[in-house]
């Protein structure tokens, strides 16, 4: 039995998703809005997450659900959450829960590409730093996706890194059929 995939979204079609942006020229450059999806998915990754649940795409509206988890995270980017080894398990399941949410929201585009990039940097986290998988993809599934993520121009270094770590790690897990 093949598993779902984020709303439906098959693996293919979440590679196709994550090359948006990529046709022409370098292949980061969207000359309508002068912004590329590198820019795009940096300020997702670097600005503060927003607890206004007034703004559209703050973390309680999205989830729209109060957590503990949401106020533990105040003032602090996803970028510093995701690549630290001391981020609660929780908080990550809840960036994973964010993020996957945006995706189903973005319609298609930059920001909805970001968001997928998020999504699975969440679920990497939860690998590498706790030796924990928070979604029901298989291994291979993810090992795909991180190999795929890993080549894009548009993700940052220090995600790229992240996304080798979990990539390794499902690896071994395929080996170790665990």
């Amino acid at each position: 039995m093949e598993e779902k995939t984020t709303y439906g979204l098959s693996p293919d079609r979440l590679v196709s998703l994550l090359a948006i942006g990529q046709p022409r020229g370098d292949g980061r450059h969207n000359p309508r809005a002068g912004r590329t999806l590198s820019d795009v998915l940096q300020d997702m990754l670097s600005n503060e997450l927003s607890l206004d649940p007034a703004l559209p795409d703050s973390l309680p509206s999205v989830l729209n659900w109060p957590s503990d988890e949401v106020f533990a995270i105040s003032g602090q980017s996803m970028n510093d959450l995701l690549l630290d080894c001391s981020t609660d398990l929780a908080v990550i399941k809840t960036l994973k829960d964010y993020a996957k949410e945006l995706v189903r929201r973005g319609g298609r585009g930059m920001k909805q590409a970001a968001a997928t990039a998020i999504y699975y940097a969440a679920i990497a986290s939860a690998l590498v730093f706790h030796r924990c998988k928070i979604t029901k993809y298989p291994y291979p599934k993810l090992q795909e996706a991180y190999a795929e993520l890993r080549q894009k121009s548009w993700v940052p270094l220090e995600l790229k890194d992240l996304f080798q770590k979990a990539h390794a790690l499902c690896k071994q897990r395929i080996g170790g059929r665990e």
